[in-house]
């Protein structure tokens, strides 16, 4: 199929890949750096895992970004992760990431994790540590068919877990077993039949499993990084999420809602919806992982696994920050369960004191939790005097709509909203 993709997406932008190590093959071999093996059993792959986990990060033909440096971390021994050796190399991975913010170009930084391993306090505090240091973490959820509980390091809080579907939204089926899923996990990702280079450089057409989902997650990740620049992995976490596809995946207990997209051209002159500077140099591409067809991995092993622990909290209900924009009273969002809405302009009596009406006018569509407002100061970027956020149990757009009218919003006031 033919799109255009954003020429320099991802540059500057550090993609730690902790896996079997990465062969430099064609597709790859400019963007690839040997970076760590603590082990000292060398960067190849030995797994014919690692180098598809990577090209599908970031390639010419197959990647979700074009230009971000992919960061070979060597941390199997045989078939599966030495724990030992992926908190070592995580902590190494922080210390060079400090050092490598005060150098011209740098983006951001993303620790691309397709691999199940066995949890531990230590591991948990680590990643919390880089996700401190505001390097996003991105996990496979697995491919053992299960609800993901106490798979680790996916079910960590703030990890962005990734499960697989395939081209109809369902949860990916593999030769064994099929995708995890559950609450835990964050979105979901084309993750059955993928076109791919293997680790020889051939091309395939059968390569599936959440370890290759995981990936394209991280490519995006890696584009967003390179518009915005350094920044938090909770705002990197939300423009998934606000740019993902609210689609239900069938076969996840109604828990599968938000499918992985880069949010091109969704919002008008700007690269993704909530993008905060005007579009850059776009350039034409045939590729194959835009096709909802796909899935990945190589053979299935616990590589692909992940884990689901209790539910994060709802990445819209965090965020206080909305997407930019120039002229309208009233923006909102509106993602699973939960709601964001920015306004000024509004009719005070209707609106009430701290938000009291539209709280009312919401309740007339379903029952609202979690009521959160926040008074704003309108700037030159940012227009807004307030935003509420929170959960309703059902909604339907409309009455979202007709509630923020009769809450004092100006009729026709909405210059963007998204259910």
């Amino acid at each position: 199929m033919n799109y255009d993709y954003l020429e320099d997406s991802g540059k500057g932008v550090d993609v730690y890949i902790l896996d079997s190590g990465i062969n430099k093959i064609d597709a790859i071999k400019d963007l690839v750096v040997d970076e760590l093996d603590v082990m000292n059993v060398g960067f190849a792959d030995g797994r014919n895992h690692g180098t598809i986990v990577a090209q599908f990060v970031a390639s010419a033909k197959y990647g979700s970004a074009k230009k971000p440096t992919l960061r070979n971390c060597q941390v199997m021994r045989g078939d599966i992760p030495d724990k030992q050796a992926v908190i070592d190399t995580l902590r190494e991975i922080i210390k060079r990431n400090d050092d490598r913010k005060t150098k011209p170009g740098y983006k951001g930084a993303i620790i691309n994790m397709s691999f199940e391993t066995q949890g531990s306090t230590e591991l948990e505090n680590i990643i919390d540590l880089a996700i401190s240091k505001k390097i996003t973490v991105v996990a496979a959820a697995g491919n053992e068919g299960i609800e993901a509980r106490n798979l680790f390091p996916c079910t960590y809080e703030d990890v962005i877990c990734v499960g697989a579907m395939d081209k109809t939204y369902s949860k990916a089926t593999f030769q064994t077993h099929s995708s995890n899923y559950g609450r835990a996990l964050t979105l979901y990702a084309p993750g059955v039949a993928l076109s791919g280079f293997d680790s020889t450089g051939t091309e395939r057409t059968d390569l599936e499993g959440t370890s290759f989902a995981t990936p394209y997650v991280a490519g995006l990740a890696a584009i967003f990084y390179g518009v915005e620049g350094p920044t938090t992995p909770a705002r990197i976490k939300n423009l998934l999420t606000w740019n993902g596809e609210n689609n239900t995946i069938s076969g996840t207990d109604g828990t599968g809602k938000i499918v992985a997209n880069s949010g091109y051209m969704r919002e008008t002159d700007k690269p993704y919806w909530g993008a905060p500077a005007p579009l850059p140099p776009v350039a034409p591409l045939v590729s194959l992982i835009g096709q909802l067809a796909s899935s990945l991995a190589a053979t299935p092993t616990t590589l692909a696994t992940s884990t689901v622990s209790p539910p994060p909290p709802p990445p819209a209900t965090t965020t206080t920050e909305p997407p930019p924009t120039e002229s309208c009273h009233t923006q909102y969002k509106l993602v699973l369960d939960t709601f964001d809405i920015w306004g000024s302009n509004w009719d005070d009596a209707k609106f009430g004191v701290d938000g009291a009406g539209l709280h009312d006018q919401l309740s007339g569509c379903a029952e609202v939790t979690k009521w959160k407002f926040d008074p704003q100061t309108p700037t030159d970027n940012s227009p807004w005097e307030f935003h509420v956020s929170g959960q309703i149990t059902i909604w339907q757009q409309t009455c979202i709509e007709h509630a923020m009218v009769s809450a004092g919003a100006p009729d026709g006031s909405q210059c963007s909203g998204t259910g």
